[in-house]
């Protein structure tokens, strides 16, 4: 059995060989092929050849296109700050305000420059591993999306004090997000994983995600082309989880480091896929027997009636994590694996 194979048939409730594993290692490959991480980001062939590193050393059950938001904030007029040790930032926005901003005009990501370039190392992953290893893309969802093009602060700011201004600007950005998530799946992608900071506890009250962002994550969903995975960001997210299992094109929910699997899991019933739940910045300074015993207890809570798959909680696992770290998540399935035989 394959890796696509095994995440598809996990997705789809059928007998799979074993628990996938997931991990983010976008900027990882940089790391294994020597390069440095502006280049990774900014060249199709050279971000490509880091996921052919990552997947060859380590044969976790994806790969994954850019998972480079500042591509984002760059295409509406924004500034990247680069690092020699961890993924870009936005250093400016494109935009100082949202009743500015609604004069934005949204980017064709095939014409934009860096836009395209993760649309280009989407297909050329999409002829290297599709059918083979699910080619898996990651972008913001609608409700902070805005964050990307005015500022996190400007943002909440905007939602807090002036509802209406920043009903405004999420209607004028959501062609933009739907367009984006489109174009991901018609470049290989087989499966969205769309980062909705505003599910996140640490963001926003779940009063404030029902009544504004639930509606828009309902809509937009609606009008992908495509399977989605709810993320919370790196916050929790149990707090939400039965206001979202019914978005269209659902086909699994991120975990938390901070959420109870065993919670989710009780929240949403037996059908519904939970990917989850390592905590992703723990993994440089910890042991390789913390993460294989912290591997085997989600393994141990959440994988019993099937429906799960094993991975990191955030986003991209740092750079200085050991390849011993990262082998124990395959060491602890492997195990359990044949424990069960």
């Amino acid at each position: 059995m394959n890796a696509y194979q095994r995440v598809m048939g996990t997705l789809l409730g059928q007998p799979v060989d074993r628990v996938p594993a997931f991990a983010v290692l976008g900027a990882y490959g940089a790391r294994l092929t020597g390069l440095d991480l502006r280049t990774l980001y900014t060249d199709a062939t050279a971000y490509v050849s880091g996921q052919q590193a990552v997947y060859n050393q380590f044969g976790f059950d994806l790969v994954i296109t850019p998972f480079v938001y500042t591509a984002i904030s760059e295409a509406f007029g924004g500034e990247t700050a680069w690092s020699i040790n961890q993924p870009p930032n936005m250093k400016r926005p494109g935009w100082p305000s949202a009743a500015r901003a609604l004069h934005a005009e949204l980017p064709v990501p095939q014409t934009t420059a860096c836009l395209a370039t993760v649309l280009e190392a989407t297909g050329r992953l999409a002829d290297l591993y599709k059918q083979q290893v699910p080619i898996v893309a990651v972008l913001p969802g609608p409700g902070i999306l805005p964050s990307l093009v005015i500022g996190l602060e400007q943002w909440m700011e905007t939602v807090l004090f002036e509802p209406e201004l920043a009903r405004r600007l999420s209607d004028h950005l959501t062609p933009f997000f739907v367009t984006w998530a489109n174009a991901l799946l018609a470049a290989g992608a087989d499966c969205l994983v769309i980062t909705e900071g505003m599910a996140s506890a640490e963001i926003a009250p779940r009063d404030l995600f029902a009544e504004r962002f639930l509606p828009l994550l309902t809509t937009t969903f609606a009008q992908i082309d495509g399977p989605k995975v709810l993320h919370h960001t790196g916050g929790r997210i149990n707090h939400v989880l039965d206001l979202v299992t019914g978005l269209p094109g659902l086909v699994a929910l991120a975990i938390g480091s901070k959420d109870s699997l065993a919670e989710a899991r009780s929240i949403v019933g037996p059908d519904l896929n939970l990917i989850g739940n390592l905590d992703n910045l723990s993994f440089p300074s910890a042991s390789v027997e913390h993460i294989y015993r912290a591997s085997r207890d989600c393994l141990r809570e959440a994988a019993g009636g099937g429906h799960f798959i094993l991975a990191n909680s955030g986003a991209d696992i740092p750079l200085s994590t050991s390849p011993e770290n990262l082998h124990a998540m395959h060491r602890a399935v492997a195990d359990a694996v044949r424990e069960a035989s």
